[in-house]
């Protein structure tokens, strides 16, 4: 008989860029829909109409999986180009940029308001997610940060802005909810400006 498929790994022949495409778009609706734990790759799988397997091979485990389905679809060089060039006042840059794709990408901020409510109880997925963002941050700030403590410094912009994010998309804490990212920029800015300038 020929033509036939035995168990073990998928063939990869008749996958590629489209075959990822729909398994990340299968596993965004279903994260949403049934959340992290009742989710399963079998059913994403048969949403995006792919073998299990081919699923693993793409992308490893459900942690992995969840972390590529809800990461940001932007480069972020492209997103922060320039700031390194704006001096001391880099902070509120950042903070203005940050905030304002995430109110011009509803969609993407969803992402990434699931990814940390998930990152909270699973400690995989916050492993993953802290590299994310830290290598951001360091791609960012690292050749302007001051040199003492550079590691430090980098890691407070990172809880600065897990915690404007947390309060802002999840917490949905007052004023820090309803200000405009230009607001948010003047106020949390300095305190960026300090983390990668000041005396810690």
């Amino acid at each position: 008989m020929t033509g036939a498929r035995g168990r073990g790994r998928p063939r990869l022949d008749d996958t590629g860029d489209n075959k990822r495409g729909q398994i990340l778009d299968a596993a965004r609706e279903m994260f949403a829909e049934r959340g992290f734990e009742r989710t399963t790759m079998r059913a994403i799988g048969s949403r995006a109409g792919v073998d299990p397997a081919l699923i693993h091979h793409y992308f490893g485990t459900k942690n992995d999986l969840l972390v590529a389905a809800l990461r940001p679809e932007i480069d972020p060089t492209t997103l922060f180009a320039g700031i390194a060039d704006r001096g001391t006042g880099v902070g509120r840059e950042f903070v203005e940029r940050a905030v304002g794709f995430w109110e011009d990408n509803p969609q993407q901020r969803s992402r990434a308001v699931a990814l940390l409510r998930v990152a909270v109880t699973h400690d995989e997925v916050a492993d993953r997610l802290r590299e994310f963002f830290v290598g951001v941050a360091t791609t960012v700030f690292g050749d302007v940060a001051r040199a003492d403590h550079r590691e430090r410094r980098i890691a407070l912009v990172v809880s600065q802005m897990f915690g404007l994010v947390l309060a802002r998309y999840v917490m949905k804490v007052g004023e820090i909810e309803t200000a405009t990212a230009a607001e948010l920029g003047r106020s949390v800015g300095p305190t960026i400006d300090n983390y990668l300038f000041g005396e810690l």
